[in-house]
């Protein structure tokens, strides 16, 4: 069973003949009509696409089928992923922060009310640009879109708007370079929240963590964001390079595993067995009382944190907390 809800008077309509669509294109072999174009931006957990069509162009997010349990859980609470990033991004309008318009989703249900399927829908936006990923890992400043950036982040915190996934992909932009201006937009709304008051300065500097992982590119971020809400550049940076450290030493791990699959040729169980043996290695250092044995298992450690851990270290920090030689950053 399908289900269509819609804030726009024709959504209705409109998104049943936008869903036919992409299930064709989604069916091997099925014909589409020739005015009709669809093109994939993104795929992972989820499928991003735009679609071209008489009745407009949109951006139509696919979460995807979910398993027996999940469905019930989904269903049965009424919290589908398409459907909160539709609540959410009416809160944003509301707001007056930018996203990409809102026309509604779809869900498909089975019979015993679980959540199968669903499917939010967009006007589609042409980005300038669509990540801030460059900007996050070369540490190339660009000050005025740094300073727009840290704006639009003051006026979410200001808000009480919390993204749960703020990160460099999440925050597409638009230059105008005629007026020189960034208008910066959110999107992948289906994590977040509202809070009653404006975000603290340590919830603003947590929610902000992820954001951009080379030092340089933190700290311009810090103080723009600083003067945009008020506070004092010499408390925010540090701070902010403190959560930025610690959110990219708990994710070192999980990068580097996947580094060594790719790179190196080895499976996940040999990654995990050699990973364990330098945490004990690196335990024992700290423990032991004598200074050529400290001396023996730093030197250990270091031909592991080059071999695997140095290239998705991408701050330096756990070299600078653990004292292993290293290439510094660009």
């Amino acid at each position: 069973m399908l289900r269509h809800h819609s804030i726009i008077p024709e959504g209705e309509a409109l998104l049943r003949q936008l869903l036919d669509y992409i299930r064709r294109y989604e069916e091997e072999g099925a014909q589409l009509p020739q005015e009709v174009r669809i093109t994939e931006i993104y795929r992972g957990r989820n499928v991003l696409y735009r679609l071209t069509c008489p009745e407009g162009d949109y951006t139509i997010k696919h979460f995807g089928r979910l398993s027996p349990l999940r469905q019930l859980y989904y269903g049965w609470t009424n919290t589908s992923k398409a459907r909160r990033s539709l609540l959410n991004a009416v809160q944003l309008c509301a707001y007056q922060i930018a996203t990409p318009e809102p026309i509604g989703y779809v869900e498909e249900r089975n019979s015993w009310g679980g959540l199968v399927d669903s499917y939010y829908v967009t006007r589609y936006v042409d980005f300038t640009g669509d990540s801030l990923q460059h900007e996050a890992r070369s540490g190339e400043v660009n000050e005025p879109l740094t300073r727009a950036l840290a704006d639009f982040l003051a006026r979410l915190h200001d808000c009480g708007v919390v993204h749960e996934d703020l990160s460099p992909g999440n925050i597409p932009y638009i230059y105008e370079r005629a007026r020189e201006e960034y208008t910066f937009m959110l999107v992948d709304l289906n994590r977040m929240h509202f809070t009653a008051t404006p975000l603290s300065l340590g919830s603003s500097i947590r929610n902000m963590e992820r954001l951009f992982a080379h030092p340089r590119a933190t700290e311009a971020l810090g103080k723009a964001y600083a003067v945009a809400r008020g506070y004092a550049p010499e408390v925010v940076q540090p701070a902010l390079d403190e959560a930025c450290d610690a959110f990219w030493l708990h994710r070192l791990p999980k990068l580097a595993l996947r580094y060594a699959q790719r790179n190196k040729g080895i499976s996940s169980a040999t990654f995990l067995t050699r990973y364990s043996t330098y945490l004990r290695w690196r335990r024992l250092r700290h423990l032991c009382p004598v200074k050529s044995w400290r001396r023996a298992l730093h030197l250990r450690e270091s031909a592991f944190y080059t071999t695997y851990l140095e290239p998705e270290d991408v701050r330096r920090a756990l070299a600078r907390r653990e004292g292993y030689p290293h290439t510094p950053l660009p």
